[in-house]
């Protein structure tokens, strides 16, 4: 089921109502004008409101879309830890950002954090040192390197102004020891 269902007119309830929920026969006349009718008439009405707010929650299961519940969202996100504040964002920007905090990191790979710079508009490399392997394996003993050490990142940024090290390591997995450089250094 894709989008979101419309909901039913007010002479839809109504007929539903007369249809389904009246027992057939003249003693229970369902004509508009009865006095019956005038009554489930007004029903159809709170049915058909309430249908309507159902129908406009249906966009709300995501931040991508939300309007109504954004700011429920931001409440349960909390702060975000890098210090950037929604609320200065355009409704699109503020969206698409709650909602990319919503649904986490898109995975941890080099192509990743590649996408994540260029949203700042930098560009990065990443190497993944490899571990110094001296003498002789010995079976249970760490001789140059430890385990850790094989879950070491050095990610070089243009320079220390692209905003780029908190949402790095926000989203970079808790085993990872990420080490920054800047190319402007060199």
């Amino acid at each position: 089921m894709s989008g979101v269902m419309a909901p039913r007119t007010q002479d839809e309830i109504l007929r539903g109502i007369f249809s389904g929920l009246l027992p057939q026969g003249w003693a229970w006349p369902a004509p508009v004008g009865s006095n019956l009718g005038a009554l489930f008439a007004a029903f159809s009405g709170v049915v058909w409101e309430c249908e309507q707010f159902v129908a406009q929650l249906g966009l709300e299961i995501s931040p991508a879309q939300s309007t109504l519940l954004l700011s429920d969202y931001e409440a349960v996100l909390g702060a975000d830890p890098c210090g950037t504040d929604p609320a200065t964002m355009d409704l699109s920007e503020r969206q698409a950002w709650d909602n990319g905090r919503w649904v986490g990191s898109a995975g941890v790979s080099y192509a990743f954090f590649e996408r994540l710079a260029a949203s700042y508009g930098a560009t990065i490399s990443i190497t993944e040192l490899e571990p110094a392997v001296c003498g002789e394996a010995v079976c249970g003993a760490d001789v140059c390197s430890q385990l850790a050490d094989r879950f070491i990142w050095v990610v070089t940024l243009p320079d220390a102004s692209t905003g780029l090290e908190c949402p790095i390591r926000r989203n970079n997995p808790p085993d990872l020891t990420v080490l920054f450089q800047y190319a402007d250094a060199a």
